[in-house]
């Protein structure tokens, strides 16, 4: 019972927020209330369709909206993009698209043209390039699912015109990857029987052209989890790229952009030395705030192995630098609970980890064994209605609230290795 009480807990949340895990299941579901702006431009959008419809939501990205407001012509006040399907047995397989206007202090429907995919995966409305335009960059899935299309429209003179149509996508990213002070895009597009492999990034320039600068990826490669980019100012921005190989997987490619828009391979992992090879909830994160991100890779606590009945690992954090991978930091990651405890360096080699799942407490210990190995300190995650139980035993102390969940810390000062409560408590990073 538990099991399927936690599936539901996982899932629900990202049904609601619009992201669907089937091609139907968002008929399965109530839509999202709408506030008072959303229902104005729904029911413009009835008016113009019909009643019988169903919004569609993208899947991923930073736009989870059915309605997607953006200022797309220059004209200072916000339009609404709109994915939508009639509902009739004609055209129900249908995607289309529909621009929302407000014209005389009301929404009306001003543009309404079929998409060019039979389901809306992701949508990023951003100029690009030296170009003044705004781009809607739309992410279509297929009709088979698996195969994805890329098309880049801008909003004119009341028509959308497409710059770009049709280009083979399995994930991409905008971000301004070579420092000039503007947003280029990148894609990453897996194996076909007809296509290799493939990354791109593409420039647009002044005159509505693209420059595409393409390398060919590893065709073992089955898909793609996540695009991760630098935040700093950088004069070559590096593009970390989350591949899947299969079996719950997944290792990291990283690629830079030169100031001549050519998209240039920084590192490539050795599949056979099983490079950055790690399980695929682990993503590339930027995990000390300072803009760039780093490759976790994980490994067996002492004491654990392939055998283990409930393996715990710790996970070593991995910087480029020259083209090269380079350690920089050791911890211990709660992908679960959402936290990273960066281990000193005068740990290293020195420590275990075990686990009191019914309790959910997890100590760092010092020595190999985990069953004989004594306690550094312990760290318990409770829910809101143990916490007052926890808070009135004075060994705990409360170091983190996030949400529903506190964070409960036990120091054993008498271990050689303990730091003071202070020490400890900056070693903890909750904001993931």
């Amino acid at each position: 019972m538990k099991s399927k009480i936690f599936l539901i807990a996982v899932f629900l949340p990202l049904l609601l927020t619009g992201c669907t895990l089937t091609a139907g299941i968002d008929n399965l579901l109530m839509p999202p209330k709408l506030d008072s702006r959303q229902q104005d431009i729904y029911n413009a959008l009835k008016s113009y369709t019909g009643e019988n419809i169903s919004l569609k939501y993208p899947k991923s990205g930073k736009n989870l909206s059915a309605f997607i407001l953006e200022d797309i012509d220059g004209d200072e006040k916000d339009e609404a993009i709109v994915f939508y399907k009639k509902n009739t047995a004609k055209s129900e397989d249908f995607l289309r698209i529909n621009i929302l206007d407000t014209v005389d202090s009301q929404w009306r429907s001003v543009y309404d043209h079929a998409a060019d995919g039979n389901e809306i995966e992701q949508v990023e409305v951003t100029r690009l390039g030296d170009s003044d335009k705004v781009n809607i960059i739309a992410g279509y899935s297929l009709i088979n699912r698996s195969e994805k299309k890329i098309s880049i429209y801008d909003y004119h003179d009341g028509k959308l015109s497409a710059s770009m149509t049709n280009e083979p996508y399995s994930i991409f990213e905008t971000g301004d990857f070579n420092a000039d002070g503007t947003k280029e895009l990148f894609t990453a597009s897996s194996k076909t029987a007809s296509k290799p492999a493939t990354a791109v990034v593409y420039h647009l320039h002044d005159n509505d052209k693209y420059k595409r600068s393409e390398l060919s990826l590893e065709g073992a490669y089955i898909d793609y989890s996540q695009v991760a980019v630098n935040t700093t100012s950088e004069a070559e921005s590096r593009i970390f790229l989350d591949a899947q190989t299969g079996n719950g997987n997944i290792v990291t490619e990283v690629f830079k952009v030169d100031s001549q828009n050519n998209l240039l391979r920084e590192f490539i992992p050795d599949m056979e030395k099983l490079e950055t090879m790690r399980p695929a909830a682990y993503l590339s994160k930027d995990i000390d705030k300072d803009g760039k991100p780093e490759i976790p890779v994980t490994a067996f606590c002492e004491g654990y192995d392939v055998n283990s009945e409930n393996p715990l690992y710790f996970t070593s954090w991995y910087e480029i630098d020259n083209k090269d991978l380079r350690h920089k930091y050791e911890s211990y990651y709660s992908i679960t609970d959402s936290y990273v405890f960066f281990i000193p360096q005068e740990w290293y080699g020195k420590i275990t980890a075990k686990q009191n799942i019914s309790e959910n407490e997890l100590s760092l210990c010092s020595g190999k064994d985990p069953e004989t190995a004594n306690e550094i300190f312990t760290l318990k995650v409770v829910s809101g209605k143990e916490k007052q139980t926890i808070s009135e035993d004075e060994s705990w102390t409360l170091i983190r609230t996030k949400g529903e969940k506190h964070f409960f810390l036990k120091i054993n000062e008498k271990n050689p290795l303990a730091l003071s409560p202070e020490e400890l408590i900056m070693k903890f990073k909750f904001n993931f």
